[in-house]
């Protein structure tokens, strides 16, 4: 991906504000995505992930704030063609065999091409049988096929991977790897961290309807609560560490101890500087750690 597309606002939310009656849907909600990005959107649910989504595409009329896809407020039949959604509850034609749903779905876009064979392959789906004898699952990978099936320029996905097992989970990430190659942008929420770590570069944390961070996943670990791995030349008096100011989950075993440390270290470089210190590691956090951090 060109280095300059990268930095070309392709999704700018700005203030996106939805109130049921008197209780807080989303407040304030702003961010945006760059060409050729995948952000993700995560919190746990009833957070405030999917009124934002609906929010966005007009889906639900938000009470205030703003959404410019591709620069406009307004698209044209042809953009939003170009734009693929999977929400996280969906209805689909049940007496549709899945080849005659995904095609359905692909000529009413009016797409030249499709890639359904290609991606129920990967998915390991059999698109003879009627959506109603599928699984949770299988409907599930209808959706994400008929998500990526025109090549979009962007695509949603609110939670996608609900009801796959871990090898079809994986085989997802494979699929939104391909298309973010192929220049695709894509907004993914979920709760699964891990698979918001795998995949994004960008993410915004939601919590009680309000964006509490919006940033790089990198940038949010070097801010976050960072861990230690300490050998001394003896073991340590857990009363000698306790008292660190910002420690938590303090362990010792033998001569070493393992524990992590918010905010500023000078009290545990303070600390650790009395005794005869052999090695002194730093563990990465994961983003399940950082997350945690916000709740």
């Amino acid at each position: 991906m060109n280095t300059n597309l990268k930095n070309k606002k392709i999704v700018e939310v700005k203030d996106l504000t939805k109130f049921y009656g008197k209780n807080k849907g989303i407040n304030k909600i702003s961010f945006q995505i760059n060409q050729g990005e995948i952000y993700g959107l995560m919190g746990p649910n009833g957070a405030g992930k999917t009124t934002t989504i609906r929010s966005m595409l007009n889906l639900i009329t938000p009470d205030s704030g703003s959404t410019k896809i591709f620069g406009k407020d307004n698209l044209s039949q042809n953009e939003k063609a170009n734009i693929s959604y999977l929400p996280g509850e969906y209805e689909m034609y049940s007496n549709l065999n899945g080849n005659q749903y995904l095609s359905y779905i692909s000529n009413l876009r009016n797409a030249k091409q499709n890639n359904i064979q290609k991606l129920a392959e990967q998915l390991d789906l059999d698109l003879s049988k009627k959506i109603n004898e599928l699984s949770k699952g299988n409907k599930q990978k209808i959706g994400i096929i008929q998500t990526f099936m025109n090549n979009p320029m962007i695509a949603i996905l609110d939670e996608p991977t609900t009801g796959l097992d871990p090898l079809k989970q994986h085989e997802f990430q494979n699929i939104i790897k391909e298309h973010n190659k192929l220049g695709c942008s894509i907004l993914l929420s979920s709760h699964i961290l891990n698979e918001i770590e795998d995949l994004c570069e960008k993410v915004g944390v939601i919590k009680n309807g309000e964006l509490i961070a919006s940033e790089k996943i990198a940038e949010l670990k070097n801010k976050s609560i960072k861990k230690y791995e300490i050998t001394f030349d003896q073991k340590p008096l857990k009363s000698n560490l306790s008292t660190i100011k910002g420690i938590s989950n303090l362990k010792i075993k033998d001569n070493s101890c393992t524990f992590s440390i918010k905010g500023n270290v000078d009290d545990m470089v303070k600390t650790i500087s009395k005794f005869t210190v052999i090695n002194i590691r730093i563990l990465e956090s994961d983003l399940e750690e950082i997350f945690l951090t916000y709740y």
